[in-house]
């Protein structure tokens, strides 16, 4: 089994910024082909400028709340690369949550951006994988691989992080869940 991701396509969601960004420029340096996406074209364009040239990156900025921009996404790696092969979900909004206050909407906001965001590009793009598996005889059926990115606030919450501990564990959960369906 080989863990080289040279030639290989990945989607990084987050990848203007933080975790998602350093994951994507460390794929670019060990030769995967990237789809940089996040939801600021202008965070996007000052973090990754340098990269615009190189045959093997993609900027993507888009809402990946709304299902189109998901398809758009998918449809930007294909185009340019013709697989998927990795998707790192790595998108991640923060937010205080006040659990005492009924009008708060963080609860519900962070589940949209953190969960469901996770969820459509995962369905998405997992679908695609098993069809890549599916029809090529060369990778040995290999799918690829979906790698969500969490917290520690899914296991250690403090009030005023209410909202977005409930989003990171219900990352997990839907992980594990997405991880049994596609075994």
């Amino acid at each position: 089994m080989s863990f080289s991701i040279t030639g290989k396509t990945a989607i990084i969601t987050g990848a203007a910024t933080g975790i998602g960004h350093a994951i994507a420029r460390h794929f670019v340096d060990e030769g995967a082909n990237v789809v940089f996406s996040d939801p600021s074209e202008k965070r996007l364009k000052s973090g990754c400028d340098d990269l615009t040239g190189l045959p093997n990156c993609r900027l993507f900025a888009g809402d990946l709340r709304e299902k189109l921009n998901v398809a758009n996404l998918l449809s930007t790696a294909l185009d340019a690369f013709d697989r998927v092969d990795i998707l790192i979900n790595a998108t991640r909004m923060f937010a205080l949550t006040d659990p005492l206050d009924p009008a708060d909407t963080s609860v519900e906001t962070l589940l949209d951006q953190n969960l469901n965001v996770a969820l459509r590009t995962s369905q998405a793009v997992a679908r695609r994988m098993i069809l890549q598996a599916e029809n090529d005889e060369t990778r040995s059926h290999e799918a690829g691989a979906i790698i969500n990115i969490s917290s520690i606030a899914a296991h250690r919450t403090q009030p005023e992080l209410m909202g977005y501990s409930i989003a990171s564990a219900a990352l997990e959960q839907m992980t594990r869940s997405m991880a049994v369906a596609l075994a």
